[in-house]
């Protein structure tokens, strides 16, 4: 609905009640006057007859009947009544009901307005004796009358200046709407045109007024001029501050980083644009509230900024071709787009920007640096934003779960091109060439200390490390494993790591060392000769210190092979240990069928068991099972200290210090 015609109809509702309620006072004020009129009127008609059925010369019943029945036809009365005292109706005339009404006024307005008839009663004497009672009801059938001739009258006069004030109205809205309408448009015409002038670069016309036709418009047209005269200076400033808001839009205020609007978008292009398949990394800081505790917000602000720059720095040695983005999504949250770079490039700059985070760490009020959570999965043209997120997600909610250092890899299995295998193609070659090339692997070792009520546990925790001969650069095995499981070469790489580990264990005869085992292995058929064969030509006392470690879904859903995999890892005299049980609480139930060394539990899942019954019942299950069969729990992440309190009560070992 229009403005004009808003305006009308609220005129129209102010003026249709302002008629209405003068057509009720009205009526109304009609009634209580007619209403005091019948009252009068019978009060005065009473008084008379009764007086003049007092005097003596009218004390013959005839001559007051004649009296009585002469006043009852004049038709003004709708009852008259002569009582003695005893009781006697002496005189009793009677309007019928329907009679009383019989005139212009129609019933249902009788109805709406009725009239009060007022019964008037009057004493009758003899002179100083009482004779009798007169009783009178004066009718209402001609007061009726004139009120409805009354209230006929005024409700047309209220109508047709209701419809006259209407049709006014009517007719000055549409005159003035014509007016303004011919005055505005004039005056935005004006600016058009001085705008298109301006952007040709002929520059604003001054000077040139236009005068409006109606003087209540004068102010208008006056503003509109003024505004004209600004409309090419705000042009360029309103451009400028458009510009900055997209980048603002696009940026993260803290690191300067684009921010996850901007890269869900730029995800949503690569995705869609058919082109060759990438990588995305994301690494979150899991302290980020020690952080906060530690430096302040500013501070912590600081550090994320100082991150970004780092991170970027990493990126920007990868070469323009790459054409990497970094964002920071939220909180802690950083996301990195790794596009058409071959597998074994990615992961090398994979570990670099690794490298960096982990120089970039922050010594807690604990003593204990802070600690990045990093995930990875790989993505093929057509492969949908929801779906590589998910991915994303996952990995980095196993590696919070498991605690480590470590970047967890989650491949896309699914919708392969011929780009995609081209890429398999190249993970081979350089698979094959480091397990043909001396030197290739190698073992980095990680010191893990866990105390608990059984005293202390030290080992060192050996990850595989692929050195690319290209550039020098070394991979972590959990960016090349995931590729060699698809090959089919995780066998042979567990084998290597085996050999590795037990020379290691030569030259140093004071440690124990854990070699991880992947679960592939186990599905091929030469994997455990060939384990034994390494184990039987080792030193007994180099085997006695060595712990190949298993995740637990291996036992959960291979439970036979894991079963003839510890008897010939006992057989050559090294131990078996299960990992990461919280993820695979089912494999509880096959725990007994193994002589296991130790099992790992995540901190993020002792985290969750102080908030939630089910996961702490699942973790005291846990526990109690292990303890049960003498076999320690180790929780190498750090928690907090509730958790820890929890833990150590359940008999855990715990995290600690190296020497």
């Amino acid at each position: 609905m229009s403005l004009l015609k808003r305006l009308l109809l609220s005129v129209t509702v102010a003026i249709a009640i302002i008629l209405i309620g003068t057509l009720s006072w009205s009526v109304i004020a009609a009634r209580q006057y007619l209403d005091a009129q019948l009252q009068s009127e019978g009060d005065n008609a009473a008084s008379a007859l009764a007086l003049a059925l007092s005097q003596p010369s009218n004390q013959d019943p005839v001559t007051r009947e004649l009296m009585m029945m002469a006043l009852f036809d004049t038709g003004k009365f709708d009852a008259i009544a002569l009582t003695g005292l005893d009781g006697e109706r002496l005189f009793a005339r009677e309007q019928p009901p329907r009679a009383r009404y019989d005139g212009q006024a129609p019933r249902w307005f009788v109805q709406l307005l009725p009239l009060k008839s007022p019964r008037v009663v009057r004493a009758v004497s003899d002179g100083w004796r009482q004779v009798g009672q007169l009783s009178l009801a004066v009718g209402s059938g001609y007061a009726q009358d004139a009120l409805w001739r009354s209230g006929t009258r005024i409700a047309f006069l209220v109508v047709a200046a209701g419809l006259a004030w209407a049709l006014f109205v009517a007719g000055l809205l549409k005159w003035f709407r014509r007016v303004l309408h011919r005055e505005v448009e004039t005056q935005v015409l004006a600016i058009a045109g001085q705008a298109s002038a301006a952007g040709q670069g002929a520059g604003p016309r001054a000077g040139v007024a236009v005068h409006p036709h109606v003087t209540e418009l004068a102010s208008v047209v006056s503003a509109i001029q003024a505004t004209r005269e600004r409309v090419r200076a705000t042009v360029q400033e309103q451009g400028q501050r458009i510009e900055s808001l997209q980048l603002e839009l696009h940026r993260d205020p803290v690191t300067g980083l684009a921010n996850r609007r901007y890269f869900i978008n730029e995800l949503h292009r690569v995705l869609g644009g058919g082109v060759a398949a990438g990588h995305l990394m994301l690494f979150r800081q899991r302290d980020l509230a020690a952080l906060n505790a530690r430096l302040g917000r500013a501070g912590t602000d600081a550090w994320l900024a100082t991150v970004g720059r780092q991170v970027e720095a990493v990126l920007a040695t990868a070469g323009q071709d790459a054409a990497t983005q970094l964002a920071r999504l939220n909180g802690s949250d950083f996301v990195v787009l790794i596009p058409q770079l071959p597998g074994p490039q990615a992961m090398v700059l994979v570990e670099q920007v690794c490298r960096a985070l982990q120089a970039l760490r922050v010594v807690l009020a604990d003593d204990q640096g802070c600690r990045w959570a990093c995930a990875l999965t790989d993505y093929v043209p057509g492969s949908t934003v929801t779906d590589v997120l998910a991915r994303l997600d996952q990995a980095l909610v196993r590696a919070e779960s498991a605690g480590h250092a470590e970047v967890e890899f989650l491949a896309c299995d699914e919708g392969r091109t011929p780009d995609h295998v081209a890429g398999e193609g190249l993970w081979r070659q350089t698979l094959d060439r480091a397990l043909a090339t001396p030197g290739a692997l190698s073992l980095r070792m990680q010191p893990l200390v866990c105390e608990g009520a059984g005293g202390r546990v030290h080992q060192q925790e050996a990850s595989l490390m692929l050195h690319m001969h290209d550039d020098g650069a070394a991979l972590d095995g959990a960016l090349f494993l995931p590729m060699a499981v698809r090959s089919g070469l995780s066998a042979d790489f567990d084998v290597q790591a085996l050999r590795l580990g037990l020379g290691w264990l030569r030259e140093h005869v004071d440690e124990s060392l854990v070699v991880r085992v992947s679960l592939p292995s186990l599905a091929q058929p030469d994997f455990l000769s060939r384990m034994r064969e390494v184990l039987a030509g080792a030193p007994r006392e180099a085997a006695l210190r060595l712990v190949l470690e298993l995740d637990a879904y291996a036992l959960q859903a291979h439970g036979e092979e894991v079963v003839e995999f510890a008897a010939r890892v006992a057989d050559g005299g090294a131990s078996v240990a299960l990992r990461r049980l919280d993820q695979s609480p089912m494999a509880l139930a096959s725990l007994h069928g193994l002589a296991l060394r130790y099992v790992k539990l995540g901190g993020g899942f002792a985290e969750r068991a102080l908030a939630s019954p089910g996961a702490h019942r699942l973790l005291v299950a846990m526990l109690e099972t292990a303890h049960g069969l003498g076999v320690p729990v180790l929780v190498p992440a750090r928690v907090s200290a509730e958790a820890a309190a929890l833990l150590r009560g359940l008999g855990a070992y715990l995290a600690a210090q190296p020497d």
